[in-house]
């Protein structure tokens, strides 16, 4: 008898440890079905419904716009029409975003075109980033702002009419730097850049600046109207 109750304390208790491991089993497969829809959802977050795969996209459409905003030969002033740079754009953010560090953040497209006299002795090169959303455009062109003013070592704030929804216009420091001045233009989506160069002495190169950077700010304006830019420097005299 004391055999026989001995084995059936054992069976019970076996059945009990059973019955605790198959309910304990269970909670793991409910654990890992809650697990397993988290990570799905991950999935789409990151895949093609958003995230990574979206965030480094270019746009065929934001390169068209900055084809045609940046100026053709056509449109330059007679002393400005021998080209450096071909006129170009990318739909993709530029290749080198320093200077200021942040400005490519949510670029989806670019361009860049140049010109110079025949003599070389003046040059100017425009460049033009363009944004997924005016948000992105907006926050490019404060971090452009901050870095020049910032800066005081190598750059000076030069004062010149606002071009645009926000520009500042810039020089760098030093002793024989008047001849080169830079403008960057906030409009809609765009952040353009200008850069002037003046080696022949008897020019002004901000004056000369200022001339060019409001046809391109006219340019861009039209563009954010989505419509075709046609302001033109051609009467300009430099």
């Amino acid at each position: 008898m004391t055999t026989g109750g001995t084995t059936r304390a054992v069976g019970v208790g076996v059945l009990v440890l059973s019955l605790a491991l198959t309910g304990c089993g269970g909670k793991k497969k409910n654990k890992k079905h809650k697990s397993g829809s988290g990570s799905s959802h991950s999935r789409t977050i990151g895949g093609a419904a958003g995230g990574s795969a979206a965030k480094g996209a270019g746009s065929l459409s934001g390169a068209r716009d900055a084809k045609a905003i940046l100026p053709p030969a056509e449109t330059m002033p007679a002393a400005l029409r021998t080209v450096s740079t071909e006129l170009h754009s990318r739909a993709k953010a530029p290749s080198v975003c320093k200077d200021p560090t942040g400005k490519c953040k949510g670029a989806v497209a670019n361009g860049q075109v140049g010109y110079r006299s025949t003599d070389k002795a003046k040059g100017v090169d425009y460049d033009l980033i363009v944004y997924r959303r005016d948000s992105a455009a907006g926050l490019a062109f404060a971090t452009w702002d901050n870095y020049v003013r910032t800066h005081t070592r190598e750059l000076k704030v030069v004062e010149g009419p606002r071009q645009g929804a926000g520009s500042v216009a810039f020089g760098p420091v030093g002793r024989g730097q008047q001849n080169t001045r830079q403008i960057v233009i906030l409009q809609g989506k765009f952040v353009a850049t200008l850069k002037l160069r003046d080696d022949s002495g008897a020019g002004d190169a901000m004056k000369d600046l200022n001339a060019l950077a409001e046809v391109y700010a006219k340019r861009l304006e039209q563009a954010s109207r989505d419509e075709t830019p046609t302001a033109t420097a051609a009467d300009v005299r430099l």
